[in-house]
């Protein structure tokens, strides 16, 4: 009688844990279904953000960048550390303004995780969720979010956390966690919508920069 106890015990437990887990899933997945919906629902989005690049050895006093994320659509323009990415989506320049050369690819070949022109798309393919928790922070309430590539072995990043604002429905903070101990985390200082942007603005001219090098890589 004991043994059986203790089995429907354990039973009970597990099936407890399971759905628990299938909760946390399912809360994850409607809000992060909301966040998209409100973000494809904008014509164009201008972001300044923060990125804080920390070591297992200085936890908390890591290096800092700024930057800025232009969006429309599939076309972005991205100032980061030194450089300026422009895609129209079809094709990708990199800017680096210190080497005064500019890499030309294919934007299908470039699909890092860490970017953060993806950080308000990252969820939407290759990774499981789980929703964490809702919490204030910086006295904003916040949903908590966690991604786990679907393809561990594949992947540089063991983990993604979304920090979402709760009222807005807006991505306020990444923290990607690399598999070698590094942590990137991206701030999100503003966000602006809808504001006039040309489409000239997602692509490398030439003519504005003269003696630069171009590096085809298609």
């Amino acid at each position: 009688m004991k043994t059986i106890v203790i089995s429907l015990f354990l039973s009970m437990l597990s099936l407890t844990s399971l759905f628990a887990q299938d909760n946390a899933t399912t809360k994850a997945k409607t809000i992060l279904d909301n966040v998209s919906a409100k973000t494809k629902a904008y014509s164009t989005i201008k972001i300044n953000y923060t990125l804080i690049h920390e070591t297992k050895d200085n936890v908390g006093k890591g290096d800092k960048a700024s930057g800025t994320l232009l969006l429309k659509g599939s076309k972005y323009q991205l100032t980061l550390l030194g450089n300026v990415i422009y895609c129209d989506g079809t094709t990708i320049w990199t800017h680096m303004l210190d080497e005064k050369e500019v890499i030309v690819a294919n934007a299908s070949q470039k699909d890092e995780v860490f970017n953060p022109a993806k950080m308000l798309t990252i969820y939407e393919t290759g990774f499981k969720y789980k929703f964490i928790q809702e919490r204030f922070e910086q006295n904003r309430a916040i949903y908590i979010i966690d991604l786990f590539p679907k393809e561990v072995e594949k992947s540089e990043y063991s983990r993604v956390r979304l920090y979402i604002n709760k009222d807005k429905s807006q991505i306020w903070k990444v923290e990607y966690f690399a598999k070698d101990k590094n942590t990137y985390t991206i701030i999100v200082n503003s966000f602006e919508t809808n504001t006039s942007m040309n489409d000239a603005d997602f692509k490398f001219d030439k003519a504005k920069h003269p003696g630069v090098q171009i590096i085809d890589e298609r």
